[in-house]
């Protein structure tokens, strides 16, 4: 099944365990790519038309997948390489996202980085800190290194990540509701859904949402629509597990999860 699918049958189950009623699904419309349609269409059980939903991924932040995919082409790649592993020690280094710019070579940045690590950290006697500048063809970004003392006996660790550049702007909020409210809204036989995923642990839609211009535009499509609500992932494919909360009309006024598993569900007290 298309996951954007998954995901959204995986949603109506916990909204349906919110709600206390059972949806059904009754259709994708989207299935035929020539005409703007809605993603999903759930009757109830009693076979009326209830529910109309669309839903769309939300970036933690701008071009994170792509960020993401130069990321694990080049320090990630690095994560336990044996040729940095400090006996006694857990080594974690960080590059800053969008560091790995277009058209750079991967594999030219991963060798430097590899080069330059392997040099820097056995410099680092004890616990500490460095950054670390890294340097290809007329591009350079700063990793951030820091050295911490473990078991003596443990033969040590390296992680890496990336430095979190904090949650953007509405924008992607804004294009959401620009892309999918004018299609959703010609959805007329129940109540109309917009559903924003988060697929990643860092950022939160809320603080995106609730950094939405007071104007309009943004005031406009949602009078067009019934519910926006944003679903966290990031434990569905691991855990079995899905969150929901709502983000309008009321922002948080539900904030619960399902395990799809096991049936668990859990909301949070208001």
């Amino acid at each position: 099944m298309n996951r954007d699918k998954y995901v959204i049958e995986c949603w109506a189950k916990l909204y349906s365990r919110l709600s206390g009623s059972t949806y059904a699904l009754a259709d994708w419309p989207d299935k035929d790519s020539s005409k703007e349609a809605i993603d999903a269409i759930y009757q109830d059980d009693s076979g009326i038309t209830v529910l109309g939903i669309e839903h769309t991924l939300i970036q933690p932040f701008k071009d994170e997948k792509a960020d993401t995919v130069r990321f694990t082409e080049t320090l990630a790649a690095l994560e336990n390489h044996p040729d940095l592993i400090q006996k006694g020690y857990l080594v974690e280094v960080s590059q800053p996202v969008g560091a790995v710019q277009k058209g750079v070579d991967w594999a030219q940045v991963r060798g430097e980085q590899l080069r330059q690590l392997k040099t820097v950290l056995p410099t680092l006697k004890g616990e500490g800190h460095r950054c670390v500048t890294v340097k290809v063809k007329g591009w350079s970004f700063e990793l951030l290194v820091s050295k911490l003392r473990i078991d003596p006996a443990n033969p040590g660790k390296v992680l890496v990540g990336r430095t979190w550049p904090g949650d953007p702007g509405p924008e992607l909020i804004v294009k959401a509701l620009e892309d999918k409210v004018p299609k959703l809204a010609a959805f007329v036989r129940g109540k109309r859904i917009l559903l924003l995923e988060k697929d990643a642990i860092a950022g939160t839609i809320e603080q995106q949402f609730r950094r939405l211009p007071h104007d309009s535009n943004a005031s406009s499509l949602l009078q067009r629509i019934d519910e926006v609500w944003t679903t966290n992932t990031v434990s569905l494919e691991t855990d079995g597990v899905i969150f929901t909360n709502q983000l309008w009309p009321d922002l948080r006024a539900h904030t619960c999860s399902l395990n799809l598993r096991t049936g668990s569900f859990w909301q949070k007290a208001h």
